[in-house]
């Protein structure tokens, strides 16, 4: 199944197809670097700096995403340049995420019923491919329920 990425946020670079491989070099399988190379034009490994994306966070109201399923990594979704930057891997686990209101200025964050603490919700950030907490608490609406979709072991 398609699961699209973004090029950029907000104005700013992503950076997700670059830690998404990162991601996947270390933790799962070899990557086509002819491929990311004819994309970004650039060698991914003389970036060492790059933190792995290990998951994404999607909206999945028809409960489409579930461990087995395929995912097929893709940029630039249904435009002329969309672009498969990753081999097809199976979804290894998925989790129920909520950002849920405490009042009108706070909000917890649920991972299958258990609310995260301040060093997770920083983990949690960070292997989604934000490059704080900040930015990743600002993305996400409260209210928000969706499931984290994992490509590696790593749970919360």
């Amino acid at each position: 199944m398609i699961l699209p990425f973004s090029t950029q946020l907000n104005g700013k670079p992503t950076y997700f197809v670059e830690k998404i491989l990162r991601g996947i070099e270390i933790y799962k399988a070899p990557i086509n670097l002819l491929a990311f190379w004819k994309y970004t034009g650039y060698d991914l490994f003389s970036k060492q700096d790059i933190t792995p994306k290990l998951h994404t966070i999607r909206e999945d109201k028809t409960d489409r995403w579930k461990p087995g399923t395929k995912i097929d990594f893709f940029i630039n979704c249904r435009q002329p340049t969309m672009f498969r930057f990753a081999p097809v891997l199976p979804v290894v686990s998925v989790q129920e995420i909520e950002f849920r209101e405490i009042d009108k200025y706070h909000y917890i964050i649920v991972v299958d019923g258990r609310t995260l603490g301040g060093n997770d919700i920083r983990k949690l950030a960070i292997n989604d491919g934000f490059d704080c907490e900040k930015d990743f608490l600002e993305y996400f609406p409260v209210g928000f329920k969706g499931k984290i979709i994992h490509w590696t072991d790593l749970k919360y």
